[in-house]
């Protein structure tokens, strides 16, 4: 027997002894989605009044196409995770909430991945 305090042996978990992993992840997101978001933002403002090639050109570039690729990506993982806490805290039933959490997973990956599947053909088009 090894001798801890209670608060060594819960230090890291949450209320249920699980979650650290997804605070650290959602917090990681939300803040690599700031200069993200700021980046595309402006590249969707520099490209405002541009012709239809011109905005594809410009999206299958790779100082476009790769944070844009990696903002579809964090994306993916903070929405997933935001959903999996709220159906967590407020659906209670156990069948309806794994059907809720299989959902969660599929539609938040299925629009990823669709998203992921029209930069790659842009890309590929430029």
């Amino acid at each position: 027997m090894v001798a801890r305090t209670p608060f060594a042996r819960v230090r890291g978990l949450g209320a249920s002894g699980t979650g650290t992993r997804e605070y650290w992840l959602i917090k990681l997101t939300s803040v690599a989605l700031l200069p993200l978001t700021l980046y595309l933002a402006g590249a969707v403002i520099a490209l405002k009044n541009s012709a239809h090639a011109t905005v594809s050109a410009a999206l299958g570039a790779p100082y476009i196409a790769i944070p844009l690729f990696v903002f579809v990506m964090c994306n993916a993982v903070h929405m997933q995770l935001g959903m999996q806490n709220i159906i967590d805290d407020y659906v209670h039933t156990k069948g309806t909430k794994k059907l809720a959490v299989g959902a969660n997973i599929f539609f938040t990956y299925g629009c990823a991945a669709a998203a992921l599947y029209f930069i790659v053909m842009i890309g590929l088009r430029a």
